[in-house]
């Protein structure tokens, strides 16, 4: 199989071939290491080659029944639970890496989908910054433009789906860490609805942060989420049923819809980038010419719940430090984790039971409140992230080792100012790569729709897809 052609092929069309036998599993392996070599050398996105895995996946038999049968994928490198994979979160902390007990019930449906596991992308420490720069694997970079931070933490596999290295990567999503680094690479990042991906037996916490994939095309989405949804033992809540499959779905004309715009936050800050407001009013031109109802119009948020929401975020983090700490029997210091890190997980030894309790409240407010605002509008579109391409070392936690740690994660706010809301309300999210910058930079379109309505979000994103499409786009790093 020629690269060229690997690289131009989205996972279904990739899919398609192999069943129907025009390229073999072991000829699409080998095409895609080519790839990733290819192209890693300038990006420094993948953390590990897992050619064995891939093999014995291969070896183990493919149902070419599956979605992606044989098609090859790469996983974060934290939050993807594989047994027999190695994982290092991004931190010294993990020493030469952890290997998970067993396989998360997500990675088995993933599985069960086809794929083959070739690689593991980079991510940010412990998923924390929203950009992936470690002090462990170095920074990653943008294929769009090295200088540039594909962001984070996802910023890995959006990088490597991005330059032709693979069509889908897993990524985890807990305040836009899908949807940001699909943003600043110009390709497909989708959060689906909270409780509608199994997380056991791994996590306390299945409804704020989701695992799922980055990807070319709303179709592979679709078709992923058929194939991986559904709840499993041991949660605390169910996503409600559907219809159709999301993959027949999107191939249908959406309902027309009215939709919510946004020129600013909900909150009344502007974004600190224009070229964001340009991007929102493109895309209400497109969806007003496809005959939805588009009105500007804001949910009443605070902006406390950004304070809320890090402190929960650093909580769950300090666990993690002590889970992993106590796994490798290393000690979590200056030595083991970054600045900022460890700033945090101090910090978050200092809180009190009572404060953790207001923030969920805090939360809480935020998440019925978005709640009502769908009672009035289907979907609210939003630039993904409220500035355009980053540099590298700008959004580094190593880098502003002089602040505090609140201090470093508020000032994301400019930033991941919309994203975390889908997540503290459980919408259905997507990052859609419709608008570039002046300089020549990927710029996502976020529609969020209300809690369970991933159909819809699904369905107007391809429809947006069939009238601007983007797979033919190629960054100045790219596998061909």
């Amino acid at each position: 199989m020629k690269l060229s052609e690997y690289s131009g092929l989205d996972a279904t069309a990739l899919a398609d071939l192999i069943r129907r036998k025009q390229v073999s599993p072991e000829e699409v392996l080998e095409t895609s290491l080519e790839a990733l070599e290819k192209i890693n050398g300038k990006l420094n996105a993948v953390v590990d080659y897992t050619y064995e895995y891939a093999l014995r996946q291969i070896k183990g038999g493919i149902d070419l029944s599956s979605p992606f049968p044989g098609v090859p994928m790469v996983l974060k490198d934290c939050g993807g639970e594989a047994a027999g994979i190695r994982a290092t979160m991004g931190t010294r902390l993990s020493g030469k890496g952890v290997y998970a007990k067993e396989d998360s019930n997500f990675f088995k449906r993933l599985k069960q989908s086809g794929i083959i596991v070739v690689a593991t992308a980079a991510t940010s420490e412990f998923c924390i910054d929203s950009s992936t720069e470690t002090l462990r694997n170095g920074p990653t970079h943008n294929p769009w433009n090295l200088e540039y931070s594909p962001g984070g933490s996802s910023g890995g596999s959006a990088a490597l789906v991005a330059a032709g290295g693979v069509p889908i990567a897993h990524g985890n999503d807990g305040g836009g860490s899908i949807r940001i680094p699909a943003s600043m690479c110009g390709i497909v990042g989708f959060k689906p609805s909270r409780f509608r991906i199994p997380t056991g037996p791994y996590g306390w916490d299945p409804g704020g942060s989701v695992s799922f994939i980055l990807s070319r095309s709303v179709r592979d989405s679709a078709a992923m989420l058929d194939a991986v949804e559904g709840p499993d033992c041991g949660y605390y809540g169910a996503a409600a049923p559907h219809g159709m499959p999301y993959a027949e779905a999107v191939r249908c004309e959406p309902r027309k819809v009215r939709i919510a715009y946004m020129l600013r936050t909900p909150y009344g800050k502007e974004f600190s980038d224009p070229e964001c407001i340009l991007a929102v009013k493109e895309a209400v031109e497109i969806l007003r010419s496809l005959g939805h109802e588009c009105i500007e119009a804001y949910p009443d948020i605070r902006e406390s719940y950004h304070e809320a929401r890090i402190a929960c975020m650093c909580d769950e983090i300090a666990v993690s430090i002590e889970e992993l700490a106590a796994g490798t029997g290393l000690t979590a210091d200056e030595s083991t984790l970054e600045p900022l890190v460890y700033k945090t997980y101090l910090e978050s030894q200092k809180r009190m039971g009572m404060d953790v309790f207001r923030a969920k409240a805090e939360l809480g407010t935020a998440a019925r409140t978005m709640g009502r605002f769908f009672e009035n509008y289907d979907i609210v579109l939003s630039p993904t992230v409220g500035k355009a391409g980053r540099r590298l070392g700008m959004l580094n936690g190593v880098v502003d080792s002089g602040i505090q740690a609140s201090e470093w994660a508020l000032r994301r706010r400019e930033y991941a100012c919309i994203t975390p809301l889908a997540n503290i309300a459980g919408l259905p999210s997507i990052s859609l790569p419709l608008y570039i910058t002046r300089d020549g930079m990927p710029l996502g379109i976020e529609l969020d729709g209300a809690i369970d309505n991933d159909q819809l979000v699904l369905s107007l994103a391809a429809q947006l897809e069939r009238a601007r499409p983007w797979i033919k786009r190629r960054p100045a790093v790219y596998a061909e």
